[in-house]
């Protein structure tokens, strides 16, 4: 997996990964609440091996995302854009 770095592609999707399954779903909530389409999915494996919960958003969607999560104070862990079935790449998305 390669990071890019920050960008909003045109289309495709993104998943977010969160550090806890209480953000997982207090995020969809958030963003559901707020007319986001999104679906709450199993870490696609090419990301982690790990347990745990993703949202998977529209890339279009991205800039709004962010906003509505960060004036929650729901800390996303990483994001990763879809490429392609089975292909993801983490964006670097964080203000340094």
């Amino acid at each position: 997996m390669t990071a890019v770095s920050q960008q909003c592609y045109p289309s495709g999707s993104y998943a977010a990964i969160f550090f806890s399954i209480h953000y997982v779903l207090k995020a969809e909530q958030l963003l559901k609440a707020r007319g986001i389409s999104l679906d709450v999915v199993p870490v696609p494996r090419e990301i982690s091996g790990d347990c745990g919960m993703a949202i998977i958003f529209d890339s279009g969607q991205f800039t709004e995302v962010k906003s509505i999560l960060a004036t929650a104070e729901i800390m996303i862990a990483r994001i990763f854009y879809k490429e392609a079935e089975g292909i993801f790449r983490e964006i670097l998305w964080k203000e340094q």
